[in-house]
């Protein structure tokens, strides 16, 4: 949407089907015989994965695998970064080693007949941490002063420090906002489904191109193979 479009009354193209309940998401294209894979994420902030009781689910009604750094294997991620709005730092592999580098960081997947098979067992599924202190004020952090290496981190217009100083008056203060979350109605889902020797997938992305070259990569298959 532009500047000159606020303001205006727009009719959106599938505004109708979203109010009426008609829309559907990635969630809704079910598949013959599809199996459901739900995430289990890590309960602590930082450490490491000591023990997984995978087997205590492993024989739970409906569940055909739990997959962890264990088991599954080692995936060849792209190394560079997206076009836009690259983020600094390191990329995570997921499920590749036990790690911990986040809250909620995905540490497993249950797969099982049903989703409510999945999401049981997913969340009866057991794991041990060696936890630590997880850095959680970046003011604790600006002291390393890391320079990001992905884009430009710097934007200038004008003359602030001029305007600094012929100022009338100068207000210093440091303001803190909560956490903000923009509420999607569609649900986090992907559905993929193999169509002879092409894999194609239903997914809730932006950037098509960009998971299609994920997905080509990691499974060693050719792009035109993939289809988002």
């Amino acid at each position: 949407m532009t500047i000159a479009s606020i303001g205006k009354p727009f009719t959106r193209v599938d505004g109708r089907a979203k109010v009426t309940g008609a829309a559907r998401y990635a969630a809704d294209f079910n598949q013959p015989d599809q199996l459901y894979a739900v995430i289990v994420s890590a309960s602590v902030g930082l450490g490491r994965i000591t023990d997984i009781m995978a087997a205590e689910v492993e024989s739970m009604p409906g569940v055909k695998a739990v997959i962890t750094h264990r088991n599954s294997p080692q995936l060849p991620y792209l190394p560079h970064k997206a076009v836009i709005d690259p983020a600094a730092g390191e990329r995570l592999h997921v499920l590749q080693d036990e790690i911990v580098r986040f809250y909620g960081q995905p540490v497993a997947v249950v797969v099982a007949d049903t989703l409510d098979d999945a999401e049981h067992a997913a969340a009866a599924l057991r794991i041990q941490y060696d936890s630590s202190r997880p850095l959680v004020d970046p003011t604790d952090q600006l002291a390393e002063r890391i320079a990001p290496s992905a884009g430009r981190a710097d934007r200038s217009r004008g003359d602030a420090d001029r305007a600094l100083t012929e100022a009338a008056y100068k207000i210093d203060a440091v303001y803190e906002i909560a956490r903000e979350n923009h509420n999607p109605m569609e649900p986090h889902a992907t559905i993929a489904a193999w169509e002879g020797e092409r894999l194609i997938l239903w997914s809730k992305t932006q950037y098509i191109a960009n998971e299609r070259a994920e997905i080509a990569a990691v499974f060693g298959l050719p792009v035109e193979s993939v289809q988002v």
